[in-house]
């Protein structure tokens, strides 16, 4: 609730004249809003602690209500002035002009107006029952008082525990290891994961074995729980309850440990405040050599803060732990029924707690205690499982702790994860552009943009064990990440009746969801569309289908386009893999649209000439769009993402392309090499690219290779960091015989020397800054590749292919000692010259950790039909 009322309060507090001048008196009502909605902001906290209340919790939901609306209507309001000033700037046909006529601009002032004091009366409304209610102001601060009810103990038996033999070994060969050499004495082990994992189990496990508890003079454990306090710490490791003075208490703490080897478990740590941490570790470095810390946490942060050691990332038990863990406490002394069916429910719904021990423990011991039949176990696991959340001890109260302890501001990106199914793979940029458009990411102070700030979100919850198995890209960068299951369903807990996520055909729609996502097809009948017009969110995602070769995937879901086209406050719109052939020109309604996904639809041929007039429109999205041509002339200047991978029948990039100043993604630029309409010129200004690019067709250049030399177009790109230089449309050709239509390219190579005096001018002048990390090279007719490669200090892979008229590798990447991989494919001339050991080229290129040189690149059995 916190974050949509700070967001409405942001965007009145950033309206600029064009604003106020659509609406007289707007500045009067503005002024007002900004007043209820701070008086209001102001008791949420204390809202929020009562909404067990009935009348407390019906006056939140009707807050959040109309702060939805003020917000929509504001961004009209700014939508609406962006408009007419892009308008007034182009000063085009006339017909546009009557539209905007002094008349039209008074009865739509008169329209917002009219709705912004509406909307006014019931903030008024709201207000006064504040005090009806008694709600008090308090500051917003995170929620810990649950957390600070939480008590451990250092005791477990062995026997009780399943699945975490390998571990404890782990544990125990760093706190027994007497070669080990630590400053100050004493080290640190983390054990890093979400709730429910079994951290504190472990440490139990270590802290009580007879090797461990020889080995050491002073055993201690403290749960720390709640807020990082050393003077709550210090009397709780010297036994002391007497709230001695905190000079006394680290006197008498200091003493204690002092030349003794001592061993302690701090259980649950969420300090992630170093300097606090490095005042308490002060205390305890006089402790004997071979003294030990162990810090169970569930955010990466504290363990990076305070481990000496790599952390321990805790993961859930295998299928088979799982299970003998289940039976142990499900059945009557832990014998498995002859019941096969019951058996096979059982499995069933231990798949579903994932692996994780508290989950396995809770739902075994519900089950046994309940004495259930086989009926009841199957309700159970298909329809009770879901709501286990109500019982107050159990799996969701424990995961909610790390919900709880997040600021409003990532509690909100948390929650939109629950718009799609689980064991999803999200893409990480995908995400923080999601949640940029909807208005999640709170203003830099420092003047990052939004998609850093977002990426800082992003690292928070992965530190906190909110996301897990991360992939990487070849740049070392985060590219995916998962959801464990249960960490799913607690988002799906915390969304209440804003988000839905429909896995089945579903007709009706809750009249406050604000988030809606499918997989599958929708059907909206007239009530379901009039109670589903506030919709900010859309996504429709279907099975897209594999980038090479064919698959029967069944039909795509189908698609209402004129309910979409009715809500008037969608932010994103994502139709992927839906057979799409046209959309519609009065996609134009969306005059709020932030983010469009058409990715996947293999019929798409191009965007209606509207699309142009989505003034916010941030991120466009058509990867495997196979059959795209073309992309709108005079495209949004607002835009700051275009993806455009595969989408193998786009010739050419539209004009006015430099100008999209804000751009940081542009996957692909393709040079038109038959019109000649686009220079790669277009590129000089975009300065703010990131990630990956690709430009394509380089050898249309050739007429302009002097001009392309001296321009350096790329020299100034510091946010670059995967590039791609091909000559030609090599990619997207299918090969039947690819080692013949290779031979066929090695002629024509060898013949114009002209050619390759050419495209030794253009790679000369494209490059790339200093900070790029993976470079290809595909396609080139020169006989060397120029100096600049080995200024590349960061550079982590370069690949070099089809290059068949290459001779040799400059000297200079001999320098490039972050160059971990180098892949030289269908280079003949080059074969013999790197190879391994005896090559007269190999003595540059044998301090690589991987390099490969082949006749034959792997990746282009893709293309074999």
């Amino acid at each position: 609730m916190e974050v949509i009322a700070q967001i409405v309060l942001q965007n009145l507090n950033s309206f600029a004249q064009e604003e106020f001048g659509i609406i007289w008196n707007l500045k009067d009502d503005v002024q007002q809003m900004k007043r209820t909605v701070s008086a209001i902001k102001a008791v949420l906290l204390d809202a929020e602690g009562k909404a067990n209340n009935l009348q407390i919790s019906n006056w939140l939901e009707e807050l959040k209500d109309v702060l939805y609306d003020a917000d929509d209507l504001l961004n009209d309001i700014s939508s609406e002035a962006m408009k007419r000033k892009v308008i007034g700037a182009r000063k085009i046909l006339r017909k546009i002009q009557v539209f905007f006529s002094q008349e039209n601009q008074i009865v739509y002032s008169f329209k917002l107006g009219h709705q912004m004091k509406a909307i006014q009366k019931r903030l008024d409304a709201i207000a006064k029952n504040k005090i009806t209610l008694q709600l008090t102001d308090r500051p917003m601060e995170t929620p810990i008082a649950y957390r600070r009810q939480r008590q451990t103990y250092s005791f477990v038996r062995e026997d009780d525990v399943i699945g975490r033999k390998e571990e404890k070994k782990l544990l125990e060969s760093y706190l027994l290891d007497t070669k080990v050499s630590v400053i100050d004495n004493v080290s640190v082990l983390a054990i890093v994961g979400f709730g429910g994992l079994g951290k504190t189990t472990l440490a139990q496990l270590v802290f009580n074995d007879n090797a461990v508890q020889c080995s050491f003079e002073q055993k201690m454990w403290v749960c720390v729980s709640d807020e990082f306090d050393i003077s709550k710490i210090a009397e709780k490791m010297i036994g002391n309850d007497k709230n001695s003075e905190i000079e006394q208490l680290q006197q008498d703490l200091r003493n204690k440990v002092r030349g003794k080897k001592f061993l302690l478990v701090l259980d649950d740590v969420w300090n992630e405040d170093r300097e606090l941490w490095l005042k308490f570790k002060s205390l305890v470095v006089e402790g004997g050599k071979g003294s030990a810390i162990i810090v169970t946490a569930r955010s990466r942060t504290v363990a990076k803060i305070v481990a000496t050691h790599p952390p321990l990332f805790l993961k859930g038990l295998d299928l088979e732990r799982s299970w003998k863990l289940f039976s142990r406490v499900a059945f009557d002394g832990g014998k498995e029924p002859n019941d096969m069916e019951l058996l096979a429910m059982g499995r069933d719904i231990v798949k579903k707690c994932a692996g994780v021990p508290l989950a396995i423990r809770t739902i075994g011991s519900l089950l046994y205690s309940r004495n259930l039949g086989r009926s009841d176990w199957q309700y159970f696991s298909e329809v009770e499982f879901s709501k286990i959340d109500q019982h107050k001890d159990n799996i969701f109260s424990i995961l909610k702790l790390s919900y709880d302890h997040l600021p409003s501001f990532l509690k909100k990106c948390f929650a939109y994860c629950s718009l799609f199914p689980k064991d999803f793979e999200f893409d990480k940029k995908t995400l923080i552009q999601l949640w940029v458009a909807e208005g999640f990411i709170q203003p830099s102070r420092d003047n990052r943009c939004e998609e850093d700030v977002g990426h800082e979100y992003f690292m928070n919850l992965l530190s906190m064990s909110l996301f897990q198995n991360v992939t990487l890209d070849d740049c070392g960068d985060i590219l995916t990440c998962k959801m464990h299951d249960l960490i799913h369903d607690l988002a799906q807990l915390v969304v209440g009746k804003e988000y839905a996520f429909v896995e089945g055909k579903k007709e009706h729609i809750e009249n406050r969801t604000r988030y809606l996502s499918s997989c599958t097809s929708l059907h909206f009948s007239e009530k379901t569309s009039s109670s589903s017009n506030k919709l900010r969110t859309f996504i429709l995602l279907g099975q897209p289908e594999p980038l090479y070769g064919r698959q029967n995937l069944g039909p795509p879901p189908s698609l209402h386009f004129p309910f979409l086209l009715s809500i008037k406050c969608l932010r994103v719109l994502t139709l992927c893999g839906l057979h799409l052939i046209t959309i519609p020109d009065s996609i134009r309604k969306l005059k709020q649209l932030r983010y469009l996904d058409l990715s996947f639809n293999r019929f798409l041929v191009s965007l209606p000439p509207d699309v142009t007039s989505l003034h916010n429109l941030q991120t466009l999205k058509l990867s495997r769009c196979g059959k795209f041509k073309e992309l709108p002339s005079d495209i949004n200047k607002s835009l700051r993402h275009l993806e455009l991978n595969d989408c193998g029948e786009l010739r050419c990039m539209p004009c006015g392309l430099g100008q999209l100043t804000n751009l940081q993604t542009l996957t692909h630029f393709i040079l038109d090499s038959e019109s000649k309409n686009v220079d790669i010129s277009e590129l000089s200004g975009l300065n703010n690219l990131r990630g990956k690019l690709v430009i394509k067709c380089l050898d249309s250049l050739r007429e302009n290779a002097a001009v392309v030399e001296s321009a350096n177009i790329l020299l100034e790109k510091q946010h670059l960091q995967d590039l791609e230089l091909r000559w030609g449309f090599r990619e997207t050709k299918y090969r039947k015989d690819p080692v013949k239509n290779r031979r066929k390219e090695e002629e024509n190579r060898w013949v114009d020397d002209e050619n390759k005096i050419k495209d030794e001018k253009i790679l000369k002048g494209l490059q790339p800054h200093h900070s790029i990390k993976r470079l290809v090279i595909d396609g080139y007719c020169g006989n060397s590749l120029p100096d600049w490669i080995g200024n590349l200090s960061s550079l982590l892979s370069l690949e070099i292919s089809n290059c068949y008229c290459l001779k040799s590798i400059p000297d200079g990447i001999r320098n490039l000692v972050s160059l971990q991989r180098l892949c030289i494919y269908n280079c003949s001339m080059l074969e013999g010259r790197c190879a391994r050991g005896h090559g007269e080229e190999w003595s540059k290129i044998a301090h690589i950790p991987l390099a490969i040189v082949s006749a034959f690149n792997p990746t282009d059995l893709r293309y074999i039909n």
